[in-house]
């Protein structure tokens, strides 16, 4: 509790919390290249701790600042909905013989993507508090991630971009990311 309170009051993380490991788990029997393992993220528990506390009070306020055309990471709503969408529009224009234009996007990476003051900047534009965006500035700017090595850990890197995963509040900042392209006039 000493250490969430000190989060809540400081907005600082204690140096070595926000670190990451990276674990290759072979996914076959005797693996010869990097493609036979599958990497895994070790986040610390005592972060894992602190962000779940951040991200119950996130699901609060989720959907009021999340359009409901977002249909991913928010309860309720189902990431299947958007491809029906899509299917009733699509059908709808070739019944009336209309010409339209489909766009789609590729978030393969995107959480690797993912630039913190551009997070930052729409989290102002959803009128998030100065000391929520804080808050997230620090869970995001002071993470470093090691990999494994024969169970040692590399030298850190320090992260300039991105959400991690497996850390539970990704999830929240991505939905926040996607946001922003999706609101114009910001």
């Amino acid at each position: 509790m000493r250490f969430i309170s000190d989060f809540h009051q400081n907005r600082r993380l204690m140096k070595g919390i926000n670190n990451t490991f990276i674990a290759f788990i072979p996914k076959i029997d005797s693996p010869q290249w990097l493609n036979d393992f599958r990497p895994i993220s070790l986040i610390a528990s005592l972060y894992k701790v602190l962000v779940k506390s951040l991200t119950n009070r996130l699901w609060k306020v989720i959907r009021s600042v999340i359009f409901e055309s977002q249909s991913t990471f928010v309860r309720g709503r189902q990431i299947l909905d958007g491809i029906l969408v899509v299917n009733v529009v699509v059908d709808e224009a070739r019944k009336r013989k209309k010409e339209f234009l489909l766009f789609k996007v590729d978030f393969e990476k995107a959480y690797d993507l993912v630039d913190w003051r551009y997070l930052d900047d729409v989290m102002g534009k959803m009128l998030f508090q100065t000391l929520w965006r804080k808050w997230m500035k620090e869970c995001t700017e002071t993470t470093t991630t090691s990999t494994l090595v024969n169970k040692s850990p590399t030298e850190e890197l320090f992260m300039e971009m991105g959400l991690r995963q497996g850390d539970p509040l990704s999830p929240f900042l991505f939905l926040f990311a996607v946001e922003g392209f999706h609101v114009s006039g910001w």
